[in-house]
């Protein structure tokens, strides 16, 4: 139930998110469609992650940059260097892909699994009951 509220609340924080970039305070251009569409795109992918994460960023001209994911913003977010602990602000604008690091993903998978594991074991259980009183029964 917390997780359907978080992603409820990004859902509006991305909203909101459109409202204010159409036109920016900064007296830049309005964005164009592509670009709020880009940006929404990014800010959702990021919205899965938590903070603390280690996240693959691929931008845009084709450098990559790894950090731990520290503040996502209106229009940019931290990744922090877990090596020299330097932290690089990223434009929405500039990220073509982020994912999370290879070694991050599978201890998520881990994660998932191991959540998934008592339901399974209980499921398991109550069939291997099932089939023991219906092989009494039947007998």
């Amino acid at each position: 139930m917390i997780i359907a509220v978080r992603h409820r609340v990004r859902i509006v924080a991305a909203i909101v998110l459109v409202s204010v970039l159409c036109v920016s305070a900064t007296g830049q251009q309005p964005l164009t469609q592509e670009q709020i569409r880009l940006v929404n795109k990014v800010r959702k992918k990021l919205a899965h992650y938590d903070t603390g994460t280690k996240l693959d960023v691929q931008l845009s001209n084709g450098s990559h940059q790894i950090g731990t994911l520290s503040q996502p913003g209106s229009t940019s977010f931290i990744l922090v260097d877990p090596v020299s602990s330097k932290s690089e602000t990223i434009n929405y604008l500039d990220v073509k892909r982020v994912r999370p690091t290879r070694k991050e993903y599978m201890s998520q998978q881990l994660g998932k699994t191991a959540n998934g594991l008592p339901k399974a074991a209980v499921f398991g259980l109550l069939t291997v009951a099932a089939i023991a009183v219906f092989w009494v029964v039947v007998k």
